[in-house]
């Protein structure tokens, strides 16, 4: 049963607010199904951290990508169905951050954390810290974004985005 504030809305922006949910459910629930599951998930059952490794930068790979395409999508919808009103909203606001926190992510952390595995770190103290430095500043983004993204899913504002 559709909720009577709903019910009241134009059919256009019920639409909206629904594709708005199954993008953030689809962005969000693969942040989470794939950080917090699979990939450990990878380091506890292959037994070589360098395939697990490899395995979990593909899995966030694609995943980063996913909430790049979502969170594109997200802003124009956004943007289209309520113009300047948007800006006032806070989930306008955080989909900008996740998107820009992913943007991070997907085009200097992954790159730099793939080219410093492809010097064959092994023995070279400055590498291992900068790996180990990036790493943790990949993971601490990535529960950023799981975190404002589950915000979101969980929230029940209805109007202005």
């Amino acid at each position: 049963m559709v909720p009577l504030n709903m019910r009241l809305l134009p059919l256009t922006m019920r639409a909206s607010l629904i594709s708005e949910r199954l993008l953030l459910t689809l962005w969000v629930g693969s942040l989470w199904a794939i950080g917090y599951i699979a990939v450990p998930m990878a380091f506890a059952l292959l037994g070589d951290m360098t395939l697990a490794g490899n395995y979990a930068g593909k899995l966030f790979s694609v995943v980063n990508s996913l909430g790049l395409a979502c969170g594109t999508i997200l802003i124009i919808t956004m943007l289209i169905n309520f113009g300047k009103q948007v800006m006032v909203s806070w989930r306008f606001w955080i989909v900008i951050i996740m998107l820009l926190l992913t943007l991070v992510l997907t085009c200097y952390l992954q790159p730099e954390i793939a080219q410093i595995k492809q010097l064959a770190m092994r023995g070279n103290e400055q590498l291992l810290q900068r790996f180990a430095f990036l790493h943790e500043t990949s993971r601490n983004i990535y529960m950023i974004i799981s975190i404002l993204g589950l915000s979101l899913v969980l929230s029940t504002e209805k109007k202005n985005g």
